[in-house]
């Protein structure tokens, strides 16, 4: 077992002042600027999670949205199935909770009750004495906690990891003095949908006469390994047992040294989950220590060798920028469920039970295809496409739309297999009849397939899933005075008594964008859709977007924007995520900055989400503004959000709005630090992937663009902003030979490159110094971590 010793911690602590490898050695033998020479241990070391005392789970229930304790200051940790979190929970007693994020319940029809996730239980650690240091590290590097516990009566040291490839839980601890003795358990949760936990209330048919959904579980041990079994049933009759899942661990001790794996299996078999657990408890412990470590180890230090590169001035942002591609990389692997509002963080008091389609699932797979990182988000276009039959179901399973099989739908909220029928009778009484959810789902899905060249994935799934998404609108459109639009659907959480009135912006900018989208594929690739007219007559005819002139874009024909603190920017999708409209354009922009103006988003999403359509703006000083306010008033001390109970998907929005400070890429063009805030004078990233398979590296010194890079996988035309002025432009390849290119407006410094797949050119300022990319010193906030609560550091 590894233990940090004081001297280790010296050496951990020298290491943060080490930027990694010289600027110069970023450069490989092609001289091309790369991430292979990087010291990323360095560097990641200066964004570790650090306590130095933890505060105890608190007695308010976790939809107090100003808690900063207990789960919200865990060390959080996962593999994409399975999660822990490790916080204290009273004065002596340590908490590791259990969650893995396909464990639902078994019931249906679909229902934030029937399919609930559910929570699992959680692990104790007592101690022998009372408390009285505290210390612990989450290192992002490795993916591993570790700490110290001091008692009256000895001391703890533990380390503990999530294996990333082995679905098994690591606790390790070397023990002195009376805390050798400390008391390890395991502590059940009822399997129970947690708003039944928040709320009291079910519905009927959910609970049977005691009270339970599901049965109590059982618990034994079998060859020294301790079993927790819990049978879900199909209904409460319990008579019959949908599958099971299984909490299986043992300890192993040696002299004041112990271990202890642990690992949560499922099945449909009882027999076979069981089975299942007792092969991973044997198969960890088998191992030695060192090896089931490094092997660990090993995955999360490919995956941040692989990832794009970003460093900030301050360092709040930058902490929070990297703890976000660990948080998901924690709960979002391929192969594994998609990310719903927990992650393999669940708790046992909220009403996200489900994943939710009208932001949360795309605001979460927002920003990984600019970061480089498109594996962990092919689970989710894997899992629409193998569910399309599900997607057309939400539509034929209405009374009424049984021959509409040509499309297809998400709803507000579903399991992990989408079926969940849409019924356009939501849209009378509560304003949730979101047309639109897959279409703006699947904008990522395309932004994913260009980013990464994926064209038999364009032509093959995302075609047909838009065609069928587009189809229902053909279905329930309307036409007055040679126009097209459409019925009262809905603009989420826009609240209004009745329904929302026709042609809501939110479901005009989903259809406008999925049209054009459509006829720019088909007529790409010459694919020759029987369609194409109808899609371009449907597109020429659309209506407009509703408009005022005293509040800017209304929220659909019926309802001007009011609502200034309307949280949800589903009026704006024109505007973002779409681009559907033009700052630069002198009709569009008027309408923009006043719509912009007015919105005045009072959740951390708002935040994020204003910040990127100033940023797109190039306003990247009202950009930071907004993100200022996101960090202060809205992270958890361990970067989790919470809005009535901890969900997943701000945070995540949080990173690709600050991509967007850094590189833009809609439009016809791909901007470099065009969304730069006046305060970051210096920054630079490697590897941020563009629209058209481009790669991207810059840097920013004394507030103007230096040096840019940019790597073509497929080759074609490549639009760049630079940011630097024309006549001063060269551009060369890794030889340093000059590359010709066609300067095509000196408003940003717009240059045209004709590149072939594997080209490589880097554009620099001929009248400054080249200054490539490589972590930047802070301005401020240099002694800011995450993890510790102290008012001092928040």
């Amino acid at each position: 077992m590894r233990f940090l010793t004081i001297k280790n911690m010296v050496c951990c602590l020298m290491l943060l002042a080490v930027w990694g490898a010289p600027a110069e050695a970023r450069e490989n033998a092609s001289g091309k600027v790369t991430t292979e020479q990087m010291d990323w241990k360095a560097f990641l070391s200066r964004h570790d999670m650090r306590w130095d005392r933890l505060t105890a789970d608190p007695v308010e229930p976790t939809m107090d949205g100003r808690l900063r304790t207990g789960y919200y200051a865990g060390a959080i940790m996962g593999n994409g199935l399975l999660g822990t979190n490790f916080y204290k929970l009273t004065d002596n007693v340590y908490r590791l909770n259990v969650g893995r994020s396909d464990v639902t319940e078994a019931r249906s029809p679909y229902d934030l009750f029937n399919s609930a996730r559910l929570p699992i239980g959680y692990f104790t650690l007592r101690t022998q004495g009372n408390v009285t240091s505290e210390s612990m590290t989450l290192s992002l590097y490795d993916a591993i906690t570790q700490g110290t516990f001091g008692t009256d009566k000895g001391r703890i040291d533990f380390r503990t990891y999530v294996h990333a490839k082995m679905d098994c839980i690591v606790f390790e601890t070397e023990a002195s003095g009376g805390e050798a003795d400390y008391v390890w358990d395991f502590v059940s949760q009822e399997a129970v949908s947690p708003r039944y936990i928040l709320n009291g209330t079910a519905p009927d048919g959910y609970l049977n006469r005691e009270g339970k959904s599901n049965p109590a579980p059982e618990r034994y041990t079998r060859d020294g390994v301790n079993l927790l079994v819990q049978k879900l049933v199909a209904d409460t009759t319990f008579q019959t047992v949908a599958r099971a899942y299984v909490v299986g661990w043992k300890e192993v001790y040696e002299g004041n040294k112990r271990r202890i794996v642990a690992t949560v299996a499922q099945a449909d078999r009882e027999q076979d989950a069981v089975a299942s657990a007792l092969r991973t408890v044997r198969k960890g412990l088998k191992q030695t220590s060192g090896k089931l470590e490094d092997e660990h180890t090993a995955w999360w230090h490919d995956f941040y060798r692989k990832a794009a590169f970003v460093t900030f001035p301050d360092k709040r942002f930058e902490s929070f920028y990297w703890a976000q591609y660990y948080k998901f990389a924690s709960t979002a692997r391929p192969g594994k469920p998609v990310v719903d509002l927990q992650g393999v963080w669940p708790t046992w008091d909220t009403p996200w039970t489900a994943i939710w389609m009208n932001l949360n699932i795309q605001l979460t797979y927002s920003w990984q295809v600019k970061a480089n990182l498109g594996e962990l988000a092919q689970p989710l276009w894997d899992a629409l496409w193998n569910n399309r039959d599900n997607l057309r179901r939400n539509v034929t399973d209405i009374a009424g739309q049984e021959t509409w099989t040509d499309a297809a739908c998400l709803p507000r909220s579903a399991t992990y297999d989408f079926h969940a029928p849409l019924d356009p009778a939501t849209t009378v009484e509560r304003n949730q009849y979101e047309a639109g959810n897959l279409t703006w789902t699947l904008f990522y899905y395309w932004q994913h397939c260009l980013a990464y060249g994926e064209t038999r994935q364009l032509k093959e799934r995302l075609f047909p899933l838009l065609k069928s998404a587009v189809n229902l609108f053909f279905h329930i459109r309307t036409e007055r005075d040679g126009k097209y639009g459409l019925p009262p659907t809905a603009s989420p959480e826009y609240n209004v008594t009745g329904n929302i009135g026709p042609n809501a912006t939110y479901d005009l900018a989903n259809l406008r964008w999925g049209l054009q989208t459509l006829i720019d594929i088909d007529t790409t690739y010459h694919l020759n859709d029987p369609l194409l007219p109808q899609w371009r007559d449907f597109l020429n005819r659309l209506a407009d977007f509703p408009y005022n002139e005293e509040t800017g874009f209304k929220v659909s024909d019926k309802y001007e924007f009011i609502d200034t603190s309307h949280r949800h920017y589903s009026h704006l999708f024109m505007i973002y995520p779409y681009h559907l409209l033009d700052w630069e354009d002198a009709q569009d922009r008027p309408r923009m900055e006043l719509s912009v103006n007015r919105w005045k988003g009072n959740q951390g999403y708002s935040r994020t989400g204003k910040a990127a359509m100033l940023a797109s703006k190039g306003d990247g000083d009202g950009a930071l503004e907004q993100m200022e306010v996101f960090l202060q008033r809205f992270v958890k001390p361990n970067t989790l959000y919470a809005e009535t109970g901890p969900v997943i998907e701000t945070p995540m929005a949080a990173v690709s709005t600050l991509h967007e400070l850094y590189m833009q890429d809609w439009g016809d063009k791909i901007r470099v630090f065009y969304g730069m805030p006046s305060a970051w004078r210096n920054a630079s990233f490697i590897n941020l992937r563009a629209k058209g398979a481009f790669l991207v590296s810059a840097s920013r010194q004394d507030g103007r663009s230096v040096f840019i890079q940019v790597e073509s996988e497929k080759g074609g035309l490549c639009r760049l902003q630079t940011g630097m002025a024309l006549a001063d432009i060269q551009v060369r390849n890794g030889k340093g030979e000059p590359v010709p290119f066609t300067p095509a407006s000196g408003e940003g410094g717009v240059i045209e490159i004709d590149m072939q797949a594997g080209d490589m050119v880097q554009v620099t300022d001929k009248t400054r110094t080249v200054v490539y990319p490589a972590p930047q010193a802070y301005d401020k906030n240099a002694d800011f971590c995450y993890g510790d609560i102290k008012p001092a550091v928040r």
